[in-house]
Parts: C-alpha cells; sequence; structure tokens
C-alpha cells in the first residue's frame, strides 16, 4: 500500500520507521503508516505534545502501553513497539488493512447474517483477550474496530486511559471520548473497569446491526441524558442477539456479563480467545456480505463496488433454538441519522452527569437490564421448545446467538480435549474488580515515600510502589488496604450478602494482580510476589505465589513461619528487567482452597490444599536468603483485587 498525503510537517521518519502517509488524528494523537527494516508495514501513532508534556501521562502511558503489549494476538492489532521516554511518544501496531466499522457502515449500510455475527463474536474475543492482560479499553467505538480481510481487528486498546492521570481533562478543558459509546458510569466520573468496555461492545453491535447509534440526541446533553436514563433503540437483530445486547448495556455495571460471559453466550461454550479468533475468521472469509476489500487501506472507506451486506430483510442466521418466539418490533426513539455518530462532541471540565435511572422493560421472560447477569429461568415452554429447567432447555439456553456458523466450527475444532484445556487457560473473567491501585496517587499502602537510601519501601516518585530488601532485612511484605475485614476465620467463610455488616469480611474467592519487575541495583537471589490469607508478619501464615531471580515460579504454604512449596517450582522464560504480570487465585470451596497462579497470562500453577487457611490479608512480598549479602530492588504496580460479583465493599 502506498499514501501519498503528507505534508510539510509531518516527519519522515519515527524512529526506526520510515513514514509512508497519513492514515488519520485523533483526540489523542496523529496515526501514520510506517514501514520498518524489514519491510513490514506498520501502524504508528503519535501522542500529541500537549499529553506528552505532562509527567503523570507519561507514566500511565508507560505503563498501559507495556501492559497493552502483553494482550495476545486474537481478534486485535498487536502492539508491536512503543517509544516510552524522550519528547516524541509513540506506539507501533501491525498494520491492519480493510476500512474501520463506522465508514463501513455508513458507505455500505448495516450488517446482516453471519457477518453481523462474527462481528460480535471477534470484538467479544479481543476484549477478552484485551482484559485477560490486565487492560481496560477505555474508548471502544466503531471507529476503532477494523474490518480486516482476515475479521474484525480491535485497536487503541488501553492507550486513552493515560488521560486519566490528568483527570481526564485536556489544556482546552474537555474530555477526549465519544459520549455515545461510553457507559453511564464513565460519564459520571466513577472509575473505569472492564464492565465500561462490554457496554460499548453492546453500542458497538446495536450500531453495526442497525446503522445508528443505540442512543440518539443531536446536542451534547441530549446524548447524555440519553445514555444515563433512557433505554437503547435496538434494531436489526434476532431476539437473542438483542437480548444478550440489552444485558450488556445495563446502566450498572454489576448487572452486565463479563466479555468472557458474552463470547461464552455467543459460541454456546466455554471458549478461549485463540479458538474463537480462528472460528471467526473462517466465518469472515467464507460470508459473502462481509463488509471488506482486501485492497482497502485502514481507515478508508468501502471502495464502490465492494461485496457489502444483505438487505435489512435478510435472515438473520437460523434460530437459536426450535419454537423460539421472536421479540416484537424494537421500541424506537430519537436517533442521529445513518452513519453521524458525533464524534467531535466533547464533555466540559466542571461539568457533572447524574440523572435518575429510568425504569427499564424486561427483555424476553421478563428479564433485562435491571436484573442480574446471567438472565433467569422464566421462558415458557412452547411447541418444539423443551420445558424450563430441563437440561434441553439449559443446553437451548447456553447458545443464545450463533446456532451455526462461529459455534460449529469452534465446536468441531475443540471436541472433548479442546474443552479441557480451554477450561484451564487465562486468568477467570468472572468476577469483579473490588479494589485496584496504580500507585500515581496517595493512598493507605505502608511505608513512606520512597528514597532508595533510608526509606526501603513505599510509593516511589515515578508512580510505583518500591520493595527493597537485603540479608540483615530479608523479608518485607506489604499488606494491600483493602476494604473488607481480613482477620481470619476459623474456616473459609462464604461471600457475604450486603445485609451482613456495613464492613464485609474478605470473600472466600479472590484474584489478585499486579504489574511487578526487578530494578537495578541488586545483586545475588531473592524472590518476590503476591500473598494471600495472611496472618501475623513475625510468625508468618499465608499462601505465597512467587517468581524468583532465576526465572521459577511456584506456590508455598507456610504456618507461623515454617512450610514448604505445595507443587514443584516451574521454570519460565522471563526477559530480565522487564516486568511482568502475575495474578493469583485463592478459591475456596467444600474440597479446600485451590490455588492457581499465572505469569502473563499464562497458567503456571494450579493446586489444592485440602487443609485450608482461613481467609485473611492480602499483599505483595519480596524476601532474599537470610545472610546471603543478596540485595533484591523490585517494583509493583497496577494492583488489583477481583471477587465475586455481588460483594459490597466497606463505604
Amino acid at each position: 500500500m502506498t499514501v501519498n498525503n503528507l505534508s510539510p510537517g509531518d516527519p519522515p521518519q519515527i524512529g526506526q520507521y520510515r513514514v509512508l502517509g497519513r492514515l488519520g488524528r485523533g483526540g489523542m494523537g496523529t496515526v501514520y503508516l510506517g514501514q520498518s527494516s524489514d519491510q513490514q508495514q506498520v501502524a504508528i501513532k503519535v501522542i500529541n505534545s500537549e499529553y506528552s508534556q505532562h509527567e503523570q501521562f507519561r507514566m500511565r502511558f508507560r505503563r498501559e502501553a507495556d501492559a497493552a503489549r502483553r494482550v495476545r494476538r486474537f481478534c486485535t492489532a498487536a502492539v508491536l513497539d512503543a517509544a516510552l521516554d524522550g519528547d516524541q511518544l509513540y506506539v507501533v501496531t501491525e498494520f491492519v488493512p480493510g476500512p474501520n466499522l463506522e465508514e463501513a457502515v455508513r458507505s455500505g449500510g448495516p450488517l446482516r447474517g453471519s457477518s453481523l455475527d462474527a462481528l460480535a463474536v471477534g470484538v467479544a474475543t479481543a476484549l477478552t483477550a484485551i482484559h485477560g492482560a490486565g487492560v481496560v479499553h477505555r474508548d471502544l467505538k466503531p471507529s476503532n474496530v477494523l474490518l480486516s480481510p482476515v475479521g474484525p481487528r480491535v485497536i487503541d486498546f488501553g492507550i486513552a486511559r493515560a488521560l486519566d492521570t490528568l483527570s481526564g481533562v485536556t489544556g482546552t478543558g474537555e474530555v477526549i471520548g465519544t459520549p455515545r459509546y461510553m457507559a453511564p458510569e464513565v460519564l459520571r466520573g466513577e472509575p473505569v473497569s472492564p464492565a465500561c468496555d462490554v457496554f460499548s461492545w453492546g453500542c458497538l453491535v446495536a450500531f453495526a446491526a442497525s446503522g445508528r447509534p443505540p442512543f440518539g440526541g443531536e446536542a451534547l446533553h441530549a446524548v447524555l441524558y440519553q445514555v444515563l436514563n433512557s433505554d437503547p433503540v435496538l434494531e436489526g437483530m434476532e431476539s437473542g442477539l438483542r437480548e444478550l445486547v440489552t444485558y450488556a448495556m445495563a446502566k450498572e455495571p454489576a448487572h452486565r456479563p463479563t466479555a468472557q460471559q458474552v463470547l461464552d453466550h455467543l459460541v454456546g461454550r466455554s471458549a478461549a480467545p485463540e479458538q474463537t479468533a480462528h472460528s471467526v475468521q473462517a466465518v469472515w472469509q467464507q460470508s459473502p456480505s462481509t463488509p471488506q476489500s482486501p485492497s482497502a487501506p485502514q481507515g478508508s472507506p468501502v471502495p464502490q463496488g465492494s461485496p457489502m451486506p444483505q438487505s435489512p430483510s435478510a435472515p438473520h442466521g437460523t434460530l437459536p433454538w426450535a419454537g423460539a418466539v421472536q421479540a416484537g418490533p424494537a421500541q424506537h426513539g430519537p436517533a442521529s441519522p445513518t452513519g453521524q455518530t458525533h464524534a467531535g462532541q466533547t464533555l466540559h471540565a466542571g461539568q457533572t452527569f447524574h440523572g435518575g435511572q429510568a425504569p427499564h422493560p424486561g427483555g424476553p421472560g421478563q428479564t433485562g437490564p435491571t436484573a442480574a447477569w446471567p438472565p433467569g429461568e422464566t421462558r415458557a415452554s412452547g411447541p418444539g421448545q423443551p420445558a424450563a429447567g430441563s437440561p434441553a432447555a439449559d443446553a437451548r439456553r447456553k447458545k443464545i446467538v450463533i446456532g451455526s456458523a462461529v459455534a460449529a466450527l469452534v465446536a468441531a475444532a475443540l471436541g472433548v480435549g479442546g474443552y479441557l484445556a480451554l477450561t484451564s487457560g487465562g486468568p477467570p473473567t468472572d468476577l469483579t474488580l473490588l479494589y485496584q491501585d496504580d500507585f500515581t496517587q496517595s493512598s493507605d499502602w505502608p511505608g513512606s515515600k520512597y528514597d532508595g537510601e533510608t526509606i526501603k519501601y513505599g510509593p516511589a516518585p515515578e508512580g510505583y510502589y518500591a520493595i527493597d530488601v537485603v540479608g540483615d532485612d530479608r523479608v518485607r511484605r506489604v499488606t494491600a488496604p483493602v476494604p473488607f475485614l481480613t482477620d481470619p476465620s476459623p474456616t473459609p467463610v462464604p461471600t457475604p450478602a450486603p445485609s451482613v455488616s456495613p464492613t464485609p469480611a474478605i470473600p472466600a474467592r479472590l484474584l489478585l494482580g499486579v504489574d511487578v519487575a526487578v530494578r537495578g541495583g541488586g545483586s545475588g537471589a531473592g524472590e518476590y510476589g503476591l500473598f494471600c490469607r495472611g496472618d501475623d508478619d513475625t510468625e508468618a501464615t499465608r499462601y505465597e505465589f512467587l517468581l524468583d531471580t532465576s526465572g521459577k515460579a511456584r506456590v508455598r504454604r507456610a504456618v507461623k513461619s515454617a512450610g514448604g512449596d505445595l507443587s514443584a517450582p516451574v521454570q519460565l522464560d522471563l526477559e530480565k528487567g522487564k516486568p511482568v504480570r502475575l495474578q493469583a487465585e485463592c478459591s475456596g470451596g467444600q474440597d479446600g482452597v485451590r490455588l492457581s497462579m499465572w505469569v502473563n497470562g499464562e497458567r503456571v500453577h494450579s493446586v489444592l490444599d485440602e487443609n485450608p487457611l482461613p481467609t485473611g490479608e492480602v499483599g505483595m512480598i519480596v524476601r532474599v536468603e537470610e545472610k546471603s549479602g543478596a540485595v533484591l530492588k523490585t517494583s509493583y504496580d497496577n494492583f488489583t483485587m477481583h471477587g465475586p460479583a455481588g460483594v459490597k465493599k466497606q463505604p
């Protein structure tokens, strides 16, 4: 591909990449088509200098870019390189030929049939991979989904979140974002979570199916009111897909499914991103109505004469089950003209958007966004339809949408062995974010401001939590200030009901996560990681999930400072000095506590302790051998704790 639209102000070279042309401009920067030394075409996003001059933005950008590089390459444009220092910040991704979804729909009309199915599955697959790496997209919208010859590809994931360090405000007092595709809690200024991306997924599928955004209104305040208070207008979808999109667009984040749950319901079984990515590609390439052209450049309109979606009256796949009752006509409300997305509308500093949530009519079977996910068992029986509660009915409900193309390919490729492998893959995605800290702001973590001399642990000026240990002070355990009671109980406690206590006990099932790296300046051997179910600093009792300086991973159980490994250490191939995403699950049950450990999204340990420790504290730990003379310097960032949905945090 050749683009010849550079102006005198555009750079001829960016880092090691030769600039071939300009692909577009956005709120955060300019995207160029580049070429690497091996002749590979790439997309280079250069961040505007008004952002890169802020040190807080640079710190967050560095972390988000590092995290984005860990996202697995399933239905995404992979991050290949990034300039994280210097005057010019940029991110390099693989170049994806083809128009974006907004351009394709504007040029050729809404998607239908297997094209719409493949888009829904492909974007859900991308979100599952993105969230599995601990990243939130933050700005999912039609212009950030490219329709390539091999299927939809999601771009720009995670980078927009760096703007949160500036309180979301630009130098002109504006917030970058497209309100029509932003979740209500984001508009209210509440914390960003993966649930925000699920809401945006629903908006995106609704746009693809109808050619119009699901929330109408011309003026900015009208759009905001619709998002905060009104039901979305959902047209052009069969009833099963519309029901799933309705749940995804619930006003309350806790009522939405996770990206993994969306994916599972679309394909009818537990599915991993790698498997569905291959299936989406096969369906996309077989579909006669796929709205893309192999020769279409990234960000360009679809050429005249390209194959386009079928007419709106064309049948959409097959019914999800025999005898299923089609939903009535979609509700109509104010909507903007086809393709008009008001991408230029912005929110201004000082504006607060709080509005009462309007009642939401339920979907089929009186389920809907006011009900918690998953949908209830309320669908009535009909001719040829299994009775509610029967095994056949349960199996029918699992496959909500794609009863043919994508689901069939996934099932054929998986088989029994494949299914078992997929259920033991990446970290769980069915948990809710209960606590997070990126250490860019003051918090209640132990320790004073780290200086590397007299203060050996605490928040560092660079925006991470530092922990240094030496031979005479060989273990440092830092307890996370989570908003739960962490006093151990004699036995694992179930998830408390919201009404049990204003300060609930810490749940029996937790997923901890952190970005951790070994900094320079140390010597000798040591280990570092996370712990759960902790009690007592001096006579330590806890489960430890550890990496050592040689690259080995292990899970350890300690009772009053005595203990040992629960499974044999596993040797990993880790790049020295580079941060890794470490995740650990402590999941209590009737048989004991299941302890699982992931490094960069890959599971390395899973072991059951049948003599479980009671619930307790969680946090980070660093250790060197006693009297070894070793010095270990570590940095921790982006600490997260997930737990069961419905757990009430301390006010």
